[in-house]
């Protein structure tokens, strides 16, 4: 263990001037950061400015629009395409293998006095498939269709919640453990009443979510059987926000509160400078979880703590990261992806006792910007991990991640996407390879 660890350290020093990305479900729907500054934390992601669509493909329909009322003119129709090859090698005989395609048909009308409406209709079908469940289909390979998303809105215009917005019913989130976790065919989506938006910069969310459609499924199912206390019919309450304490300090604080299961404590602090030359972001998180209520999915109480420091260079950045967890409890995120720095494609180092290192390499450059190429590298060592139950030592682990993506910048091939991404485990103690290999492609259709 302590030679890897001097290992680890020596490649980190030798590899000052490269890194990686965010959280698995971050870097899922993000291509890899041109700088130190640009890379995401759980709450900036949940607040970012969506671009506004410019490219649409049905344009005179769009320019008749343009003298229509608001509801009509600002409408936006469009389908995500994707296409995703799995192939899974676990220890043994077990392979899981599929390749799927489907996406999302979406709408979204314009606004008429505050209020709006959005659906979008996701679906995956198998082209080929063998072996175990792989998350691309439903559980037994089977294709998924579902609306997945369905709500009504409406955006205040007046002081004091001017910029506010209430969305009821089924909807996407992306706050640290409640988010659409999109690593698959489909993201997570939700049922629940929110109300966000961000005033002066500050972002916050509330609302109360009940229901939950996982990646893999065309069923929503209430919070707390999602989280294992099966038939049961609770919810979770959120609150977030996000505060830019200076223009270099951002402080974000959350909680989720799972009626009669478990609550959530999560915060962060992120702030960036130039040290040297060098683009520099110093980031920490914190996550308390423990039981409540009736304790449906067992009594627990236990916390994790991360840091990470990036340093950019002309499109080159260093990640460096560390998580420690407590012993009594594994963190739990059964509603969506975990925030923690170390969340790579299979695993997430939060074990009870578990101590991790990250270390991570990408690039992402003018000069390969051109050709639309970027990626990046992870390597993660977990140690001390124990049994909860037990006491008993689990095996230590080692993940390596390999992400390459092209996104063409020819108008021909605008909206393309297109990632290979590999993935290895090392156990302690198992000699068999345990490997990933993934091909994604995305293709963004506006139609409006």
């Amino acid at each position: 263990m302590a030679r890897t660890a001097q290992i680890l350290a020596a490649f980190a020093l030798i590899s000052w001037a490269i890194a990686a990305q965010s959280a698995e479900y971050i870097s899922a729907e993000s291509p890899t950061p041109e700088s130190a500054r640009l890379l995401q934390g759980p709450f900036a992601h949940a607040f970012r400015e969506r671009p506004r669509r410019v490219r649409t493909l049905m344009s005179n329909w769009k320019q008749r629009l343009e003298n229509e009322a608001p509801f009509w003119r600002d409408t936006k129709f469009g389908f995500d395409l994707r296409s995703f090859s799995f192939d899974r090698k676990n220890a043994g005989d077990d392979t899981r293998e599929a390749w799927a395609i489907g996406g999302k048909l979406a709408y979204e009308s314009g606004r008429f006095q505050g209020f709006g409406l959005r659906a979008a209709f996701y679906s995956s079908t198998e082209l080929s498939a063998s072996g175990g469940d792989t998350g691309l289909l439903a559980p037994g390979q089977k294709d998924i269709n579902v609306l997945g998303e369905a709500n009504l809105s409406y955006q205040f215009d007046s002081t004091p919640l001017k910029g506010s917005t209430i969305r009821l019913y089924r909807q996407t989130l992306d706050v640290p453990y409640i988010n659409k976790q999109d690593i698959r065919m489909l993201p997570i989506s939700h049922e629940g009443y929110t109300i966000g938006g961000q005033h002066d910069r500050v972002g916050y969310i509330a609302g109360h979510i009940t229901k939950i459609k996982d990646y893999d499924s065309d069923k929503f199912v209430h919070m707390s059987e999602a989280a294992g206390a099966e038939g049961t019919k609770k919810g979770v309450s959120v609150v977030g926000v996000r505060v830019p304490v200076t223009p270099k300090l951002t402080i974000g604080v959350g909680d989720l509160y799972g009626w009669d299961t478990f609550n959530t404590f999560y915060t962060e602090a992120s702030y960036h400078t130039v040290l040297g030359g060098l683009g520099t972001r110093f980031s920490a998180q914190f996550t308390h979880q423990h039981s409540v209520g009736d304790e449906l999915v067992g009594d627990f109480n236990t916390h994790h703590a991360a840091a990470r420091v990036a340093l950019g260079w002309r499109g080159a950045v260093l990640k460096l990261g560390g998580s420690v967890t407590s012993n009594d409890a594994n963190i739990q995120s059964p509603w969506g992806g975990k925030p923690s720095y170390l969340s790579l494609m299979r695993l997430d180092f939060d074990r009870a006792n578990e101590k991790a290192l990250l270390v991570g390499l990408s690039y992402n450059s003018e000069r390969l910007a051109r050709y639309g190429l970027s990626g990046y590298f992870n390597i993660a060592w977990g140690s001390d991990a124990e049994d909860p139950a037990t006491g008993s030592g689990l095996p230590d682990r080692v993940e390596y991640n390999i992400t390459l993506d092209w996104k063409p910048p020819s108008k021909p091939l605008e909206g393309l996407w297109v990632r290979a991404r590999y993935a290895q485990l090392d156990i302690q103690g198992d000699g068999d390879a345990v490997r990933d290999i993934r091909i994604i492609v995305n293709y963004r259709i506006p139609f409006l």
